[in-house]
């Protein structure tokens, strides 16, 4: 299977390098930043200027903490592949960003994809290489975020933050634990038959990757947690933890179309049966969604500025 892989991305490199390839990836390129630039830019207009402004947070430290949200990933992710390549900060940030946003505008993983071709081809890193390390990398951040969920779903359930029973039945809850087990313990074995198909790096860099990508997902449920109360403080801390855990369980679900849709939708289902004032969560999450996309065309438009100043 890998061999087949690398044999497609092989042909996929030599016709990249070929003059008509080059041409078809140049227009590919500008024709992909444009339709995303314009995603971004209708679902703004969708939303309605006079309901962003209406609904903005007059606190400073929220805008501080959602600058700390976003920058969190391209920067933790600066150092985990720092470990195997010797990349520079600031010339990693503009890759990292751009991967951020194709995953969250265009499809999940097409910023993998991205950064691939950016490895093998401006850094001049081995294809092979390149692909296997951006694969370890996406299955540890995958690993820590799923484990993080379950320990803080174990966690708040213990303490008593989260009343599981208010979700499921008891009879549902004895059906999903032994089925779940023998899940993981499938998948466990799968992954140590098959570890070498699927997993290439060594015992230590990956779990100091690890590591890092679990400090990064309990540092954004803090900051998390922390911006939506500075805006929402009479809101019990139950209601944010529950939330939390429901951001953390979908954000893990593959190729789920408009993650952050699907979480404000269950979030406004949440409260209502909590007592909570929907009106207010809704606004508060609808500006937190608003200000990722403006972020994230502002920032796509500026990296696609300097790259095209740069190449001309």
């Amino acid at each position: 299977m890998t061999h087949q892989i690398k044999r497609a991305w092989d042909r996929m490199s030599a016709f990249g390098n070929s003059r008509n390839g080059k041409k078809l990836l140049r227009f590919a390129k500008y024709l992909i930043q444009a339709v995303i630039v314009l995603i971004l830019i209708g679902q703004i207009i969708q939303i309605g200027w006079r309901n962003i402004l209406s609904e903005l947070p007059v606190q400073p430290f929220y805008y501080i903490l959602f600058l700390l949200l976003y920058f969190t990933l391209p920067v933790t992710e600066y150092f985990t592949y720092s470990i195997r390549w010797p990349i520079r900060f600031w010339q990693s940030q503009a890759v990292f960003l751009k991967k951020r946003i194709y995953n969250k505008v265009v499809l999940g993983y097409s910023g993998e994809v991205q950064l691939y071709f950016w490895l093998s081809s401006r850094m001049g890193i081995d294809r092979t290489e390149a692909y296997e390390v951006v694969r370890d990398n996406n299955i540890l951040s995958t690993l820590a975020s799923t484990s993080v969920a379950f320990l803080l779903l174990v966690a708040f359930t213990v303490t008593g933050r989260l009343r599981l029973d208010e979700w499921v039945s008891l009879d549902q809850l004895f059906f999903m634990v032994p089925v779940g087990l023998a899940l993981l313990a499938a998948a466990l074995l799968l992954l140590r038959k098959y570890r070498a198909y699927l997993f290439s790096m060594s015992t230590r860099p990956a779990l100091l990757i690890f590591s890092l990508h679990c400090g990064r997902m309990l540092l954004l449920t803090v900051v998390q947690v922390a911006q939506w109360y500075v805006v929402m403080p009479w809101v019990a801390f139950d209601i944010w933890f529950t939330m939390i855990v429901l951001q953390l369980i979908l954000s893990r679900i593959p190729f789920l179309p408009s993650k952050d849709l699907v979480f404000i939708g269950t979030s406004l289902e949440f409260v209502r049966h909590a007592g909570v004032s929907a009106a207010g969560i809704a606004g508060l999450l609808l500006v937190n969604q608003v200000l990722d996309k403006l972020m994230n065309l502002i920032i796509f438009a500026m990296l696609s500025l300097i790259e095209r100043h740069n190449q001309g």
